[in-house]
C-alpha cells in the first residue's frame, strides 16, 4: 500500500458533489458532530455525507469535536458518536478531535476524557483514534494516548515531530474537485496505514458464524470473554522482545497490530542490520527491508522469533518462543495451519507473503 490521499470534511464544506470528488481521493473522515449527545450538535451535513459515501463506495471514518471537561460529558460524547454511526459501515477509525483551547479545564481533562471516550467506543467494536495538532501531542497529550491510532495536524512540508503517526493533516487549504464550499478549501491528509483492509478483515472475522478455534476472535468478543489466551501470551512475548508495554488482554486491537509490526522491524534489524525505525508503521523502507527474506525448518535466528510471536498474535500456537528462535517441527505445523487458513501457499516456510499476512 502506498500513501493514501484522505480528506476530512464537515458542514463548513457545504454540499459536496461526491461523484466528482471520489476519483480524486482514497477516503474521507467525516465530522459527525461536536460535543455531547444532543441532536442540535449533530453536523448538519453528516447524514448526507455518510449516505453519499456509502452509495458511491467511498471509504470513510468519522470524527467528533470534543469540548468535554467532565467524565459525564466524555461519556455523552461517546454516546453521541455511537448514536450517529450505528447504521453505517466504517472503513476508517472513529476519531476524537482534541483541540478546544477556550477553557483550561477542557485541556486539563482532555487525556482522561479521551480514555473514557475510547473505552466506550472501542468496546462497541470500533477502532478508535485521537486527532490533535503537533503542539497538543507534544505538550498536552505526550505518550498518554499512544495505544490509539494517531491523526496529527501540522501545516508544513515537514512531517509532525510525533512518533507513530498514521495520518498527517498537512494542509487546510487543499482543493479537490466537487468541493466548492469554504471557498473551495478542504483539509487534506497523508494516510500511511491500510485501515480499509484492516477494518474490513476485522469485520469479516466478526461476521463468521463458525471456523477454526485457532482463528482470531473479533475484538469485542474477546473483550467480553476475557481475551484469547494464545494472543495474551503473544502480547507478553511482544513486550519482552520489543521493550513495549502494551496491555496483555488477549485482544488483537490496534496497539497489538502495531506491536506486531514492531516485532518484525526489530527482527529485521537484529538479523540483517537494516536500520529501521521501530515505529509500528509498515512503510516503503520496512517493505524493502523485508525483501524476499524467509525462514524455514532448521534455521535459528531472530526472524524465527518474529514468526513465533506473530503467529501467537493471530491466535496460532507455535508451542514456545525462543530468542533467537529455532525453527522446529511444531512451528512448521503452526505455519502450515496459518497458511492453509489464510489462502497462502502451504509450504511451511515463513516467506514474504506469510510475513505480510501476519502483520495486518
Amino acid at each position: 500500500m502506498g500513501i493514501q490521499k484522505i480528506i476530512d470534511v464537515s458542514e463548513h464544506n457545504g454540499k459536496i458533489n461526491w461523484e466528482k470528488a471520489r476519483s480524486h481521493i482514497d477516503g474521507v473522515i467525516i465530522r459527525c458532530g461536536y460535543g455531547m449527545d444532543m441532536t442540535s450538535q449533530d453536523d448538519k451535513h453528516w447524514k448526507r455525507n455518510a449516505d453519499e459515501c456509502t452509495r458511491l463506495g467511498i471509504p470513510f471514518g468519522v470524527y467528533l469535536y470534543s469540548y468535554a471537561n467532565t467524565e459525564g460529558k466524555s461519556r455523552s460524547e461517546a454516546a453521541h458518536v455511537l448514536r450517529l454511526i450505528k447504521k453505517y459501515k466504517l472503513s476508517f477509525p472513529v476519531y476524537l478531535d482534541l483541540e478546544e483551547e477556550h477553557s483550561p479545564d477542557t485541556r486539563a481533562h482532555a487525556v482522561h476524557g479521551a480514555k473514557i471516550f475510547a473505552d466506550i467506543v472501542g468496546r462497541a467494536g470500533y477502532v478508535v483514534g485521537i486527532y490533535a495538532n503537533e503542539n497538543w501531542y507534544k505538550n498536552i497529550i505526550g505518550s498518554s494516548l499512544d495505544k490509539y491510532t494517531k491523526w496529527v495536524a501540522k501545516y508544513s512540508s515537514q512531517a509532525p515531530d510525533v512518533t507513530g503517526v498514521d495520518i498527517w493533516q498537512y494542509t487546510s487549504s487543499g482543493n479537490v474537485p466537487g468541493l466548492t464550499g469554504n471557498n473551495g478549501m478542504v483539509d487534506i491528509n497523508y494516510c500511511y496505514r491500510d485501515f480499509v483492509k484492516e477494518i474490513t478483515d476485522k469485520n469479516n472475522i466478526a461476521g463468521q458464524e463458525s471456523g477454526s478455534i485457532s482463528t482470531v476472535l473479533p475484538d469485542i468478543t474477546q473483550a467480553v470473554s476475557g481475551g484469547n489466551k494464545v494472543i495474551k501470551d503473544g502480547q507478553i512475548h511482544l513486550n519482552n522482545f520489543t521493550g513495549l508495554d502494551i496491555s496483555a488482554d488477549g485482544v488483537r486491537g490496534i496497539e497489538t497490530i502495531k506491536g506486531g509490526i514492531m516485532v518484525l522491524q526489530t527482527a529485521l534489524n537484529m538479523d540483517y542490520h537494516t536500520g529501521l525505525n521501530i515505529d509500528g508503521i509498515w512503510g516503503p523502507k520496512s517493505d524493502k527491508a523485508l525483501d524476499n527474506h524467509y525462514v524455514c525448518r532448521g534455521e535459528c535466528q531472530y526472524m524465527v522469533t518474529a514468526v513465533e510471536i506473530l503467529l501467537m498474535l493471530k491466535g496460532y500456537n507455535p508451542n514456545g518462543v525462543e530468542c533467537p528462535g529455532s525453527f522446529g517441527s511444531e512451528l512448521e505445523s503452526a505455519v502450515r495451519q496459518y497458511q492453509n487458513d489464510h489462502g497462502l501457499t502451504v509450504d511451511g516456510i515463513a516467506g514474504r507473503n506469510t510475513f505480510k499476512s501476519l502483520i495486518v
